[in-house]
This record gives C-alpha cells, sequence and structure tokens, in this order.
C-alpha cells in the first residue's frame, strides 16, 4: 500500500527470530508493474480480498454493537425530595425482576449517595475505587460491582465525600462503555444539579427521566430546568417527564401542573408514602413484595413504557395473581 501510494506505512512488523529480508524501492516496484502486467493482477486481486474482509468484519462488529449495546437511562431531578434515588432503585429492581434482563444501577451523587445502603447492601468497593483501578474490560467491572438478591448490580457512590473528586466525565464515558458490553440497561441515579458529569450523563443517556413532586417549588425548579434542557438541544424523545406523589395531602393536581409547564407527563407514580417509606427503612424495593398497590403497578407501568420490554412469564403469573385477589374481593362477608 505504501509502495502504490507513496506514502508512510500504516503498520510494523517486528520478527521473533533473524530474518533475511528482500527490499524494493517505490521506482523499481513501478517499473516491475509496467513490464509484468500478471504481478499488477496479482496485487489488485490481494487488495480487493482484503477490501472485502474488512468491510464484512466491520459490517459484523457494528451488527454486534448494537446487539449488545445496553440502553442507558438518566434520573435527573432539578430539587430535593422528590423521591428520585427511590425510583431508581425500585425501577432497575423491576427492570431486573419482570424482565430478566442484565440492569447496572449507578450511583453518581457522588459525596452523599447512599443507593448501596438503601438496599441493603454491604459494598465492598465504590465507583471511587474502580475509577483508581483503571477498568479496561468487563471483567475489571466486575470486580467492583455489588450484587442485589433480584440480580442487578449497583456501582455504590464513594464512601468518603472527598473521593467525589476523582471521578470524571472521561471516567464516567469509560465506565458507561464497558458496562454497555454486558448489561441490557444502565440507570444513573445523579444529585440536583447541573455540574459536568451529571451534563455527560444526560448527553449520552438514552432517556432523560425528569422527576418532581406536585409541589409549587418543585414546579418552578423544573420550570427551569426544561429551559436548561431546551438549551442543551436534547431531542423531545429523549425526555420523560415523572411525577412522583401524585395525589398525596395537598398535592398541586396534575392537569395544573401540565397547563404551568406547558407538557404533559409521561408517567406518574402514584402517592403511597407509607409503603414507599416502609420499604425505605426495610432497606427493600417496592418488588420484594406482592402486597396490592397502585404505586408497584406504576413501576410496571413506567419500566414497561420506557424498556418496551415485555414482562416475563412468572413475573405476569404473579401480577395476574395479584390483580384476580384485587377483583375477587367483595364487600360482603364471605363472599369472594
Amino acid at each position: 500500500m505504501a509502495l502504490i501510494e507513496g506514502t508512510p506505512r500504516n503498520a510494523t512488523i517486528k520478527t521473533k527470530t533473524e530474518c533475511t529480508v528482500l527490499e524494493i524501492d517505490k521506482i523499481n516496484f513501478d517499473m516491475l508493474l509496467r513490464l509484468n502486467s500478471f504481478i499488477a493482477l496479482r496485487i489488485m486481486t490481494a487488495l480487493t480480498q482484503r477490501i472485502r474482509k474488512t468491510t464484512t468484519l466491520m459490517k459484523a462488529i457494528v451488527l454486534e454493537a448494537e446487539v449488545k449495546a445496553g440502553k442507558l437511562i438518566t434520573l435527573f431531578s432539578p430539587k430535593g425530595g422528590a423521591g428520585k434515588s427511590v425510583t431508581a432503585a425500585n425501577m432497575t429492581a423491576g427492570i431486573a425482576k419482570l424482565t430478566g434482563k442484565k440492569a447496572l444501577l449507578i450511583d453518581l451523587d457522588l459525596q452523599f449517595g447512599d443507593l448501596a445502603f438503601m438496599l441493603g447492601l454491604k459494598a465492598k468497593h465504590s465507583i471511587a475505587d474502580l475509577v483508581e483501578s483503571e477498568p479496561e474490560t468487563a471483567d475489571d467491572l466486575r470486580k467492583f460491582l455489588s450484587v442485589h438478591p433480584h440480580g442487578f448490580s449497583v456501582l455504590p457512590s464513594p464512601f468518603k465525600p472527598e473521593q467525589s473528586e476523582m471521578i470524571t466525565s472521561k471516567h464516567l464515558r469509560k465506565i458507561v462503555q464497558i458496562a454497555k458490553t454486558i448489561f441490557d440497561y444502565i440507570i444513573i441515579d445523579t444529585h440536583s444539579l447541573f455540574q459536568d458529569l451529571t451534563i455527560n450523563s444526560l448527553d449520552i443517556s438514552d432517556h432523560i427521566c425528569l422527576i418532581m413532586a406536585p409541589e409549587m417549588n418543585h414546579i418552578k425548579s423544573m420550570h427551569m430546568c426544561m429551559k436548561v434542557v431546551e438549551t442543551l438541544k436534547y431531542p423531545s424523545e429523549k425526555i420523560r417527564l415523572v411525577l412522583n406523589r401524585e395525589e398525596c395531602m395537598y398535592a398541586i393536581p396534575r392537569t395544573e401542573i401540565e397547563a404551568t409547564l406547558k407538557r404533559k407527563f409521561d408517567f406518574c407514580l402514584h402517592d403511597d408514602w407509607k409503603h414507599a417509606l416502609g420499604m425505605v427503612n426495610e432497606q427493600k424495593t417496592i418488588f420484594d413484595t406482592t402486597v396490592e398497590s397502585t404505586y408497584r403497578n406504576d413501576f410496571i407501568h413506567l419500566i414497561t413504557g420506557l424498556t418496551g420490554e415485555k414482562i416475563t412469564e412468572e413475573a405476569e403469573k404473579s401480577l395476574l395473581g395479584t390483580l384476580k385477589g384485587w377483583f375477587g374481593k367483595s364487600d360482603k362477608p364471605g363472599k369472594s
């Protein structure tokens, strides 16, 4: 190739043993091709075969990457107290339990994130440890993950707030790139600031879930947040607006909030603070129980709506059993 184009070589060969090498310069090479058309034809054939082989290989690599590439979902709330972390934990647990897909939950609230503790995991490593190890492969990543009984994995936030300075956007992108080769879904729980790391997470996400509560200060913050999102020029189909604690005591009606924001909610999670708080205090998710709950069904709707995945047969039987329990009840004693 270098002789034909007159450009620097694109590869270097090192021999393991002593060799005798035949050298030919471009002037003699060009003369040889003019005098012997058979050699020119053989070279053209060899180059054509290499190009075909390379093209086929690249198509296979691209196709494999498209098939294996996991989807990234980032949860963000411009106001604390919206229930973002609880939503992230329940969403990840639901994806793993209901769809049977491989899911990873990354705690990107680097100073005070507590997802591992919230889920009752005794984590030995954090994202700070992972970054320090400079991971290159999927096996490198797996060593630093904590596995939940439901089958999903968690990458905890640093154990010490000062370690948060170790993680940069470059580290995050590399971690996500590796994670996408082994996980079907990666869920990132951010903290409530538009900083570089958060914006990078939003940039590379397939879906962005903006979480808010039905309160006046959350409406104001979300209104400002939506303006920032517009400035960042994210596609509208990438944004999912989620109302948490719908119809809670003193809640502003959903229709009023939608009118103020000039946008309808994509998903709503009804208020169930007793179950939600109970789950947090017991370090469990809503999918650790089959107790009748509108809140649980809202999560099922959220998960299937975001992922497009079908609920597994086992999970569907459990869900149908719960629904039969609801509709089979009667107000009359002894009747069902």
